[in-house]
């Protein structure tokens, strides 16, 4: 798991101004020295202020791909989270709004979310056991789709090579075609070469 988000940070590292990777790096390599000193907590601190910058940086760049808001509705600014406490990883989540309706975009990188639903979506089984889930395709790539006509509500989840879950929740909407709609409207293959995937 550190290797996947190690090689995540690198990527970022390279696809960021130099001043904002200097910045970074000036972080790792104080670290660097405080290890050397055995100064453990200094060292800490440097990495965890080097992790929320990467994370930053990585997330407002996962932002960039994430769908725009349908026709008629109000998007949110998208929130940025590291996931240390739950496993690690990062999610980003964006709001949208249309009156009572709502729709939650996240993208979640390197989590034991990721897996969780990488493994729903393997098992054609456990899928073909849940009457409301289907198994879908937005915008090419294999989903899993929920919808509950009766709550008005439901989701759509994407897996990008074990370690990129993209969904979208909605909730107080009339049916799941406008979740097909902002599932389509991932720039899939932008979130892949951010990635490296």
């Amino acid at each position: 798991m550190w290797g996947r988000v190690a090689a995540a940070m690198v990527a970022v590292l390279l696809a960021v101004s130099p001043a904002a990777a200097d910045e970074i790096g000036n972080r790792i390599e104080a670290a660097r020295t405080a290890y050397q000193k055995t100064d453990f907590a200094r060292t800490a601190r440097e990495l965890e202020a080097a992790l929320v910058q990467l994370q930053q940086r990585l997330g407002s760049g996962l932002a960039e791909y994430m769908p725009a808001a349908p026709s008629g509705w109000q998007a949110d600014k998208p929130e940025i989270q590291g996931l240390g406490a739950v496993g690690g990883g990062l999610s980003v989540v964006r709001a949208y709004t249309k009156g009572d309706a709502s729709l939650n975009a996240s993208v979640i990188l390197d989590s034991p979310a990721v897996e969780a639903a990488a493994a729903l979506l393997g098992n054609p089984a456990a899928t073909a056991a849940q009457p409301k889930l289907r198994r879908v395709k937005a915008g090419g790539e294999d989903a899993l789709m929920r919808w509950d006509g009766q709550a008005r509500s439901g989701e759509i989840s994407i897996v990008l090579s074990n370690r990129v879950l993209l969904q979208i929740e909605g909730d107080n909407i009339a049916n799941g075609d406008l979740l097909m709609e902002a599932a389509k409207g991932w720039n899939v293959a932008g979130i892949r070469k951010l990635i490296g995937l």
